[in-house]
């Protein structure tokens, strides 16, 4: 496999998994028990904004 494909799906799969981590232990971390389609908004954005700043930041080019 080539080099800068191997490079990229290793940076797509953590990337995958810094999505599923955030937006799994934001709930606990901020407190909330109870279900709220705000809170459920938040997770989901700082989810995506945590694994899209690693994809970018993790761009050797």
């Amino acid at each position: 496999m080539n080099d800068t494909i191997k490079e990229t799906a290793i940076r797509a799969i953590i990337s995958l998994v810094l999505f599923v981590g955030i937006y799994f232990l934001s709930g606990p971390i901020i407190g909330w028990t109870h279900y709220d389609m705000y809170l459920k908004g938040i997770e989901f954005l700082a989810a995506v904004i945590g694994a899209g700043s690693y994809w970018i930041g993790s761009n050797k080019h």
